[in-house]
């Protein structure tokens, strides 16, 4: 049983898969260009390939909170639900909140706490984790962000 775990923004597309409780893939992909409605249909065709490798059958979708929910994410997150119902997959979706429950107890549930509880649980993060620590902008939290929301769901 493979589960596809993505978080997105219309900028952004951070994947990972997770099969039988292991890491099998993961990447964050940038997609530079303004956005537009063929924009949304480039981001959702670039995940056709792991559908299809991967043979996925749950995708877990990352949602932000409302308030940080622009009409063009809103479009995005309709057209990924849409894509994944029509080939028979099923779509969870999870929020920033519920991912922070991989941090450990004693640490401050924040991003960075999510990162290094991700790093322990799957060490081949590590050196994502180390160049996103040097990032004026966050680039690799929607990698993290994806590798939780399908660590919460793929077990």
């Amino acid at each position: 049983m493979a589960v596809l775990g993505i978080s997105t923004n219309t900028r952004l597309l951070g994947t990972a898969i997770i099969t039988e409780g292991q890491l099998t893939a993961y990447q964050v992909r940038l997609f530079k260009a303004s956005w537009s409605a063929s924009k949304a249909t480039r981001i959702i065709t670039s995940l056709e390939p792991c559908v299809r490798q991967y043979s996925i059958n749950r995708v877990v979708l990352s949602t932000p909170l409302v308030y940080h929910q622009t009409e063009a994410y809103k479009l995005l997150h309709t057209r990924l639900y849409q894509y994944f119902t029509r080939k028979g997959i099923t779509v969870i979706g999870t929020s920033p909140d519920k991912l922070l429950l991989l941090c450990r107890d004693g640490d401050r549930k924040g991003k960075k706490s999510l990162m290094q509880a991700l790093c322990t649980r799957y060490p081949e993060l590590r050196y994502f984790h180390i160049k996103e620590l040097r990032n004026k902008k966050k680039y690799y939290i929607k990698l993290f962000e994806a590798v939780a929301a399908a660590t919460l769901h793929g077990e």
